[in-house]
């Protein structure tokens, strides 16, 4: 099923949400349901930057088990000088 909106008017939209306006805005001054916006936003959002996103979550939550793993063994290895820690 195609759109009814026209590409142009979808690339429009899209240019004036990332240049900062609010959604509500940008649907009111292209004569277009603020839901269209929102849905046309997911479905941007939900291709590549949201697989970079989630590599990345990836990425820093082994890194963050890696760091633990190195603080565990480091206080086996040299625990604290007077104890008090």
């Amino acid at each position: 099923m195609s759109s009814p909106h026209p590409a142009a008017l979808r690339a429009r939209a899209e240019q004036l949400v990332l240049e900062g306006h609010p959604a509500k805005e940008v649907a009111r001054r292209l004569g277009i349901a603020p839901q269209t916006v929102y849905r046309w936003r997911r479905a941007a959002a939900s291709g590549s930057d949201l697989a970079r996103a989630r590599a990345r979550v990836d990425e820093l939550e082994r890194e963050v088990l890696l760091c633990r793993e190195v603080i565990a063994t480091m206080g086996q290895m040299m625990p604290p000088k007077d104890g008090t820690r």
